[in-house]
């Protein structure tokens, strides 16, 4: 198995802490929506440990910032529309959120991509 550099280390610890915050963020808003339930609240604490923790593991190097900031802001994106669901309202802005998070995630892709060559 491949040795995972400092760099990856550091990410990785910075990727855990984001994940246990989402839980619990996730975890008391849940306990407080009186048994209304968001499926976007449930899983947005997988994204960090997908989109973060194991691309730190898998890929060598750093995935860079616009990566990065794309995964907090399709995170925050879950959050919003997790909130706005949980309160019985909507609104298209989240979904732009998560769209536009995603291009940043596959802009971030891109670079490191090219930067490899």
């Amino acid at each position: 198995m491949q040795c995972v550099s400092a760099i990856n280390r550091k990410a990785m610890k910075i990727w855990i802490g984001i994940a246990g915050f989402s839980i619990l963020f996730a975890f008391i808003y849940e306990m407080f929506s009186f048994g209304v339930y968001s499926i976007f609240m449930l899983s947005m604490p997988a994204l960090p440990i997908v989109l973060g923790i194991l691309p730190s593991i898998l890929i060598p190097g750093e995935m860079g910032r616009l990566y990065n900031d794309g995964v907090l802001m399709i995170m925050a994106g879950f959050a919003i529309l997790g909130v706005l669901e949980i309160y019985g309202t909507s609104s298209v802005w989240p979904l732009w959120m998560i769209a536009c998070g995603g291009l940043l995630c596959a802009s971030g892709i891109a670079l490191k991509l090219r930067s490899a060559e």
